[in-house]
């Protein structure tokens, strides 16, 4: 029973890295840039800390929507509708997910 769990562990951890590491990349190179932008070079840890968190949560929402099942009948359409119908159904599920988590941090 604690092999199955922790290959199950194993599993959804492994499945969620590139999406995770994609975000977090790109949610601190905008938190980087703003900082210095606005001429802050004393880099707050906490805004990178924000951006990992949303890394976190963005990348998990960003799988549970490609696991939906009324998105796999778009993958024999033309390639112009599952782009758009999933771009469609990632932004719905980060819209969420950030509300949910901007909710979580406003307590």
């Amino acid at each position: 029973m604690l092999r199955r769990v922790g290959a199950w562990i194993l599993y959804e951890l492994r499945g969620a890295l590139r999406p995770t590491i994609f975000f977090l990349v790109g949610f601190n190179f905008i938190v980087l840039t703003t900082n210095l932008l606005v001429a802050d070079y004393a880099v707050a840890v906490s805004n990178f800390m924000l951006g990992t968190v949303a890394a976190l949560v963005v990348g998990k929402a960003v799988i549970t929507a490609n696991e939906m099942p009324f998105l796999k009948p778009f993958d024999r359409a033309p390639l112009i509708q599952p782009i758009l119908s999933k771009t469609a159904i990632y932004w719905i599920a980060t819209f969420i997910a950030g509300g949910a988590l901007r909710a979580f941090l406003d307590r």
